[in-house]
């Protein structure tokens, strides 16, 4: 069975100067289906709180549907969270609530997709080894894509697995995050968080990852943060 936890903190430039959190996450376990999801607000856009938290939602709605049909494509699934996020965001507007997309997604009859749009890092990681999605290195500036800009579903990076079995633990962290683990350290992060956390109740764990967010140790931190991670009970034990 698949569990999911996260957490999201303001930064502290956003502390400072009073202004909400842009990121937001969601988890959902229903009907045999997991999913998690954080979304990172563009910060050069008025609304991107707005945009980042009704991505979430679009993402879960859209899911709940796409779940229930076994030989529906993942573009799909894509093309009703672009439309549903539209919706949710008519009145603030498109432009104006620009925000990343990363997302996890189980379901019971066995499929298994990780997808993002934009900035962050998702990282599935297996006996087998690790698969990781994220930008580019090579792209240009700080030029990025997310719900508001994207104009095609091709822009979104995605991973499938339609018969997933055994063992499994997923990341997904926005660039607050995302931008401070070196390659080399995000299995080890995502250990830690699984190992310490995952077996505490679900409230306890929310709050200490939220506090492990807050005293980030990177110097000079100045993004909002949030991780939110997807994984079987099988590989989650109780620290000693």
């Amino acid at each position: 069975m698949w569990s999911a936890m996260g957490a999201s903190v303001r930064g502290p430039e956003h502390r400072k100067d009073g202004r909400p959190n842009q990121d937001a996450w969601l988890s959902r376990r229903a009907r045999g289906t997991a999913l998690a999801v954080v979304c990172d607000g563009l910060g050069s856009r008025p609304h991107s709180a707005v945009g980042s938290r009704a991505a979430c939602r679009a993402v879960a709605d859209a899911v709940r549907h796409w779940a229930d049909n076994p030989d529906a494509p993942p573009d799909l699934l894509l093309r009703l969270v672009h439309a549903l996020w539209n919706l949710r965001v008519h009145e603030t507007g498109r432009d104006e609530s620009a925000t990343t997309c990363l997302f996890a997604v189980a379901t019971e009859d066995g499929r298994l997709l990780l997808a993002q749009l934009g900035d962050g890092l998702v990282m599935l990681k297996t006996s087998k080894g690790t698969i990781t999605l994220e930008p580019p290195a090579e792209r240009f500036g700080n030029a990025t894509t997310g719900l508001g800009i994207a104009s095609d579903v091709r822009e979104w990076r995605l991973h499938l697995e339609p018969n997933f079995t055994g063992a499994a633990s997923i990341l997904l962290a926005t660039d607050g995050v995302a931008d401070d683990l070196l390659p080399e350290k995000r299995a080890d992060f995502l250990n830690f968080l699984v190992t310490n956390y995952g077996h505490r109740p679900a409230t306890a764990r929310t709050r200490a990852i939220a506090k492990q967010l807050r005293d980030w140790p990177t110097p000079r931190h100045r993004d909002d943060k949030t991780v939110a991670v997807l994984w079987n009970d099988a590989t989650t034990e109780a620290p000693p």
